[in-house]
Order: C-alpha cells, then structure tokens, then sequence
C-alpha cells in the first residue's frame, strides 16, 4: 500500500514538474521575443480540455516600459474580426435558416447587380473563392497630389457633416462610405474559384447583418454573443475603457500622422466609423477564448452541423486553405507547414495583422489565443513572422 502511494506521489511531483518546465519555456519564448523586438508586449490564453491552463500578460503597452501589459487591457484584434464579428454573426443566420451559403451577395446588395459581382455567393465569400480583389488602399484616395488630405474630405474639427472620427484630430465627411462601396463595386475580378485571401466582402457584412435583423451589426454581435458570456470583446474601446487600458498599435504615418491608440489600426475601418466586418474589434485574449467556447461541442449558441460546415475545408481535397470565415491547416511545398505541423486537419483559427492569433484544435482539445501588438512602433518590423513565434509557441503547447 504503502509502495503504491509513494508510486502515485513520484507520479504526481513528476507531473507537476514536467508542467512547470513547459510554462518556464512558454515564459522564456515570449519573453525572449519582446527582448527581439518581435512586439513590445503580450497576453497569451490557453485551455485545454475543460480547464484555462494559462491566461497570463507578458511586457509593456510600448518598449518605453511604462505601462504594464494586464490581462483586462485590450488589443486591437484586427483581421479576427472578420472571423470573430463577422463570421459568427453569419453563422447564427445560417444557423437560424435565415440566410442560405448559396445566396448571392447582390439578393442583399441590387447594387452589385449591374457589376462583375453579380453572380459571387455567401459561400465564395467566405471562403475566399470570389475572385474579388485582396484590399482597396481607400486612405489614398483622400489626398492631393501634393500629399496633403483632401479638404472636402476630412477635416480637423468635428460638424455636422463630418463627424466620422477617425482619430482625435481628423473626421472624415459623413457620407464618403459611399465612395468606398463604388470602389469596391468597380473592382476588377481575378479568378473565381481560385484562392484569393479577400477582405471586401467583410465591408458589406454590418449592412447584411443590419437588412436581416434590424440590428446595427454592432449591437447584434454585442446581444447574441456578448452579452450571453459578459465578454471582453468591443468597438471603438474608448467609449468603455481609458487610454491606459488600450494597447497602442502603430505610428501612422500615411494619414492620420501619429500614434494609433484607441482608434482601429485598419485605414479603411476608420472610415467606416470604427465598426467594420473586416476590422475593429478590440479585446482580451481571455474574452477571445470564452468567445471560442461557443464553438466547442457543449454549447447551444449553434448547431454542431452548423460548426462543422463553417470549421472544415470548405473544399476537400484541395490546397485551397480555407473553411467559410476560418483558416485551416495546410502544407505546401514552398512554405512548409502552416501554421504547425503538429496541429490537427479538424482545427481551425485566424490571424490578424497586428500580431494576433486564436486556433482551436477539437481533436487536441486545445484553444490558444495570441495577443500581441507587433506593429508597434512600425508594421515595417516583420522579425515577429522571421522569428516564427506563433508556431514555435504551438510547438510547446501541443505537447500539453
């Protein structure tokens, strides 16, 4: 008996150990990479199985190391939005038998009847099977030929007629949306049915969402998902949170000429007011997983059909990486594994160009978040993506 306990207790102590050795190298990879200047500071959640393993800060707001990375501060979440907003309101649609993977955009936009983009489904949208265009520099747009902005489009004072903020100092002309659309409808087309990472869809989503229910996407994704969980999830976070609570992104030096901080990173989301479905969200790594729990088996928000059809390959067999609004698993040739060999076929994920990152592996029953703002003070820093830190980091939590 006795013999049997002290077995149990060795086990136990030599569990406990092997644990401690994995976060102590957790710590040491993230650390190291605020050191490299891969970003300036981190927050990282992890659950495995039932239980959140890790949910810890790393680093300063700014390399100044003035304030401190806590776990309720709030990043700018970029691209997750598009999955995050965006998807998961679609979803809920699809879920509820409101809204069909077949239909075409323009059942919901007659606009873009009288355009190539007629005939693009739900379905070639989110699955980034279009053949619409990657991204619209809108921002550049808005100056003269000598580089300054356009008058007649934004201007340093609030009114009546330009009261879109896009900062503290600049507002863009109320009705300019409208421009960003026609760019978007006059677009070229490239291949259909071909791979083609594209955010113009997302910028039709609020309206979408808005004609379907009568809610402004803001406050449809904040009744349905938010508010069910009480998440840490927002746009705009000023109106919520003050500044020193709010991750700072970048030096803009294209336009808006100074720190990005409260304000969405994403140049054409700042014309849309700061809520867009391809950029905006802003919130903690802890927020972004208790969101992702409406993805795992237990959950009532949708159906498991509906989480199956959205989590796949949208195209089996095929190189083309995608489910409908979420990133999957791939290999190629030329870029290796992506983003971990190690990683399951069944998980899924997203990531933004801030610097953050969730993927979800069910097989694995494994959950990672990735916050980081590694655009700080420059996006021309790319030694985040040289020295592989998200797959590194999944390299030692998937051995949990």
């Amino acid at each position: 008996m006795r013999f049997k306990i002290l077995l149990l207790l060795i086990l136990f102590v030599s569990k406990v150990q092997s644990q401690t050795s994995k976060s102590e190298k957790i710590d040491s990879l993230i650390n190291s990479s605020i050191t490299l200047k891969n970003f300036p500071g981190a927050q990282l959640f992890v659950k495995f199985k039932d239980s959140i393993i890790i949910n810890k800060s790393y680093g300063f707001h700014t390399y100044d190391s003035i304030i401190k990375v806590k776990q309720k501060h709030v990043y700018d979440l970029a691209s997750l939005t598009k999955v995050l907003a965006s998807t998961f309101s679609i979803m809920k649609l699809y879920d509820e038998d409101k809204l069909q993977l077949e239909d075409k955009v323009s059942d919901y936009f007659p606009e873009l009847k009288r355009s190539n983009k007629k005939n693009t489904t739900i379905f070639q949208s989110l699955s980034h099977t279009s053949g619409w265009i990657p991204y619209i520099s809108h921002q550049n747009f808005i100056k003269n030929r000598n580089g300054n902005l356009k008058k007649s489009i934004v201007r340093t004072k609030i009114d009546k007629r330009f009261s879109i903020k896009m900062n503290n100092n600049l507002f863009l002309k109320n009705t300019y949306s409208k421009k960003l659309f026609k760019r978007i409808k006059k677009s070229k087309l490239n291949r259909i049915d071909s791979y083609d990472y594209s955010g113009l869809f997302f910028f039709y989503v609020p309206n979408l969402i808005y004609k379907m229910t009568g809610y402004t996407f803001e406050n449809y994704f904040k009744n349905t998902f938010i508010n069910k969980k009480e998440i840490t999830l927002t746009f705009n976070p000023t109106k919520i949170f003050s500044k020193d609570k709010i991750v700072p992104s970048e030096y803009d030096s294209i336009f808006r000429k100074g720190l990005i901080h409260g304000f969405v990173h994403d140049e054409a989301a700042s014309f849309m007011g700061g809520v867009s479905g391809n950029a905006g969200l802003f919130g903690n790594a802890e927020g972004v997983g208790s969101l992702l729990s409406f993805l795992e088996s237990n959950s009532t928000m949708f159906k498991q059909s509906t989480i199956q059809k959205f989590t796949s390959y949208a195209f089996e067999n095929s190189q083309i990486r995608r489910g409908l609004g979420f990133d999957k698993p791939y290999s190629n040739n030329d870029y290796g594994e992506y983003p971990n060999k190690n990683l399951s076929k069944t998980s899924f994920g997203h990531t933004g160009f801030t610097g953050t990152m969730f993927w979800v592996d069910p097989e694995k029953k494994l959950t990672i978040v990735l916050l980081t703002n590694r655009v700080y003070p420059s996006r021309k820093n790319e030694s985040f993506y040289t020295n592989n830190v998200r797959s590194k980091l999944i390299d030692l939590l998937i051995k949990i």
